[in-house]
């Protein structure tokens, strides 16, 4: 009995996977669902898990200690980034101190920690544009010239992305004491800044070899998604790092943290698998448009 019922079990999952499989193959690559399909198609290509956890990580282990130590210089307070967060998000007397003892740093430090700041950008955080290169690359198919020298431009999208912190650094210390409406009433402005920032950086580091028209549109959501996580964090987040605190302390913060940059990376890099898609859905509809990697 239990060998024919395991036989029907598998013949019908071979039958859903077959009519899974004709279905994805019979959707035109123009329609919405067609680029979905390819724009997970390339996410698989470009190992896209493992290039959203090194993403991750190095914004985890480079860009977030530049973030405190900015934010402590800026408001001339070690503790100024945590209790930021604390009032932004609205945590629990119990969790924020959690946070403060996770986002602090001591007076007698900070030269030390502005120092460990730089030095993580540079021998780890440098390589968050090597993640994006790699993801363009991969994704769109080109090749790169062979006498190159990328370091440079790795170091360009990681200041370009420091003065973006600092911008909204300096927003949020505005700002301060502001309705919620303020802030929101923003974001359009920041989807654009995102959008040219994404827009420069994708054709810095593949050397203009996509023609800027066809990053535009995966640029701009990017951007779009990027802003519309931030808004969302600033309603859920207090629960989300209640939850994790209340369970794990103060390593529970640390993951809750870990996670939301997981989370945003994982939607910048399937974003940026999506810029292919979107290229290829636009060239079936107008033939003239050149592909990537033909003279612009």
């Amino acid at each position: 009995m239990k060998p024919a019922i395991a036989s029907r079990t598998r013949d019908r999952a071979v039958a859903l996977s077959t009519r899974c499989q004709e279905w994805v193959d019979c959707q035109p690559p123009e329609s919405a669902k067609g680029v979905c399909i390819d724009a997970w198609r390339r996410y698989r290509d470009v190992q896209g898990p493992l290039q959203s956890a090194l993403l991750s990580l190095y914004i985890f282990v480079a860009i977030l200690p530049a973030l405190l130590v900015m934010e402590g210089y800026l408001e001339n307070d070690t503790t100024a980034l945590a209790k930021s967060m604390v009032e932004q998000y609205g945590l629990s007397s119990t969790t924020a101190q959690l946070v403060e003892s996770v986002f602090s740093h001591g007076q007698q430090h900070h030269l030390g920690a502005a120092l460990l700041a730089v030095a993580g950008a540079l021998f780890i955080g440098i390589n968050f544009g090597r993640v994006f290169q790699d993801v363009h690359v991969k994704a769109w198919g080109i090749t790169l010239p062979k006498k190159r020298f990328d370091y440079p431009r790795y170091l360009a999208a990681l200041l370009g992305l420091y003065g973006l912190i600092l911008l909204l650094l300096f927003q949020v210390k505005e700002l301060k004491g502001e309705g919620t409406w303020t802030g929101l009433s923003l974001a359009p402005g920041w989807i654009a800044i995102l959008t040219l920032y994404f827009l420069w950086i994708k054709r810095m580091l593949t050397y203009g070899l996509v023609p800027r028209r066809d990053m535009l549109r995966a640029s701009l959501i990017s951007g779009t998604l990027i802003v519309a996580v931030v808004v969302i964090s600033s309603r859920v987040m207090e629960y989300w790092i209640n939850l994790y605190a209340g369970d794990y302390g103060v390593f529970g913060v640390v993951i809750a943290i870990f996670f939301w940059i997981g989370f945003s990376s994982a939607i910048i890099v399937f974003a940026l698998s999506l810029g292919p898609a979107l290229a290829g859905r636009k060239r079936i509809r107008r033939p003239e448009a050149p592909a990537a990697g033909e003279p612009i």
